[in-house]
């Protein structure tokens, strides 16, 4: 059988088969004969794929027909019918499988089913023509097989507007036999089609073909009932129940910025047109079924607004009156600093930013100086740029398609503060310590006291002075935060009374200003 709308896996399986047909007429070992096993084992479970599809497709056609069983019921007859003539094709393939395996092989037959892996005579050519060709088995297949594409036909009326489903079916269930058997059959022989398909061939290789042609039916049954289900309107159904809809783009919207609704009945009929006029007489223009209602506001607060829906049914007009309520807003928008109402230079400064009534993927956000990113709901990080001192952050919302300026928000730009030099155990710029406390010290830390925000300050060098013998002052550097070994060897020299300083310290911070902190001045104890 020729191959029409397929999928890459019957493509797939399809070739095999003909690969495996071409060797077998050079006469390769029996193994190749084994590998149509796996070609049957694939088919089978094709099989079962559009099997499943195909109840679910039924089950869809129930359902429909139980919402609306006059609409529904004709196509449901001819689903049925489609449903018996496809089982009916599908068994009788299987019966010839069943003809041609019980010849020698009954052990292979399995519930009614043909397993071909428990088939010993795959090789043998006698049996498949003895009930393809000499009794007329091939020959009433293939009757039936024109019979059940002619039926798929009648049922498409306009062939020309679904050429596609048409040719699919054509294709899929072709009975031509290809030029290629033409070619290379005798000149002047025209062979038939069962002779094409089942003569001269072995056991194997028919069983599997004869596979292939099942999920065929299967297939064609599936494009069917997809044809079939596509000229039901299944959300097209009647009601008893009429009842006014009136659905807003937003209920909140902002002084100027047109209010857009739309009135309409649940379950409409779009061939149906409904008549929907205001309480003050006028009627609105109808699209698709629903009334439009569009008008803006400069002043703001509660607007209200409604009138009567009507609509004719089996002769008679049904009128349902409606109401509905909008606000008119100023257009606002919120920018609050979360730390401050400032911005810092070189951290990210937490900011919230809403507007009222606008969905926050239609809120944006822009800086003068700097930049700004969203990072979660409603929350933003600013880093302000260098060399200003005021930032603007300006908010803007996508209304309708259209991008508007909802607020501007001014800000000061300071550096980060200058941080406090800090040694443990000394509460501020001067301490005392032990000898012991002294040399067990490891570093010298930056750290900006009472500050909204956490910076992380870093030392890049300090100096430890002390006075010598003769009240020299000297002083050990450190070219990083931390307390050199001759510093440490320093402290555990000295006696009580003794002073030493920790001076010309230098830090910076996130922003990259390097800063000199104050001193230290340690007394021993």
């Amino acid at each position: 059988m020729a191959h029409g709308k397929e999928t890459p896996r019957q493509k797939m399986i399809g070739m095999m088969y003909l690969v495996l047909t071409a060797m077998l007429a050079l006469n390769v070992s029996k193994e190749v004969l084994d590998a149509f096993t796996l070609v049957d084992g694939g088919l089978t479970t094709t099989i079962q794929n559009f099997a499943a599809k195909n109840e679910g497709l039924y089950d869809k056609f129930n359902i429909a027909y139980e919402q609306n069983p006059e609409k529904v019921g004709d196509w449901k007859i001819k689903a049925e019918e489609l449903k018996t003539r496809s089982d009916e094709l599908y068994e009788f393939m299987n019966e010839c499988k069943i003809e041609i395996v019980s010849k020698k092989d009954t052990d292979a037959i399995h519930d009614g089913e043909v397993y071909l892996a428990d088939v010993k005579s795959k090789d043998n050519t006698n049996f498949p023509a003895e009930i393809m060709i000499v009794n007329n088995k091939g020959a009433e297949l293939k009757q039936h097989i024109e019979a059940h594409r002619e039926f798929l036909l009648s049922m498409i009326e306009d062939k020309e507007k679904y050429a596609n489903a048409v040719a699919s079916i054509e294709g899929i269930l072709s009975t031509e036999v290809p030029e290629d058997f033409h070619r290379n059959k005798k000149r002047g022989a025209t062979p038939t089609w069962e002779s094409t398909y089942f003569e001269h061939l072995p056991l194997a290789s028919v069983i599997t073909l004869l596979s292939k042609m099942q999920g065929d039916v299967r297939n064609v049954e599936a494009e069917m009932l997809n044809f079939l289900l596509g000229q039901v309107d299944a959300g097209d159904f009647k009601v008893n129940v009429i009842e006014p809809v009136v659905i807003a783009k937003s209920n909140y919207v902002f002084k100027g910025v047109p209010y857009h609704a739309e009135v309409f009945l649940a379950a409409y009929d779009s061939t149906n047109i409904p008549e929907v006029k205001l309480d003050n007489g006028t009627l609105l223009e109808t699209q698709g079924g629903k009334g439009i209602y569009e008008i803006s506001y400069n002043s703001i607060g509660i607007k209200k607004w409604g009138g009567v829906i009507s609509i004719e049914k089996d002769g008679q007009v049904t009128s349902k009156p409606f109401t509905a309520e909008f606000e008119v807003a100023e257009s606002n928008a919120t920018v609050s600093a979360t730390g401050m109402n400032v911005f810092y230079r070189g951290i990210p400064n937490p900011v919230e930013i809403s507007v009222g009534g606008v969905a926050e993927r239609d809120v944006i956000a822009q800086i003068s100086s700097g930049n700004i990113k969203r990072v979660g709901a409603g929350t933003y990080q600013v880093k302000p740029g260098a060399g200003k001192n005021t930032a603007t952050v300006s908010v803007y919302a996508t209304i309708d398609g259209k991008r508007k300026l909802m607020s501007r928000a001014d800000f000061r730009v300071y550096d980060l503060p200058k941080p406090d030099a800090v040694v443990e155990g000394v509460p501020g710029s001067s301490g005392a310590l032990t000898v012991g406390k002294l040399s067990q010290l490891q570093n010298v830390r930056a750290e900006a006291k009472d500050f909204v925000f956490e910076v992380e300050y870093k030392v890049l060098s300090f100096e430890v002075a002390f006075m010598g013998s003769g009240g020299i002052w000297s002083s050990m550097p450190s070219n990083n935060d931390r307390f050199t070994s001759q510093q440490k060897t320093l402290f555990r020299q000295l006696r009580t009374g003794q002073r030493v300083m920790i001076e010309r310290i230098k830090a910076t911070g996130p922003d990259g200003i390097l800063r000199n902190l104050n001193n230290i001045t340690i007394t021993v104890r």
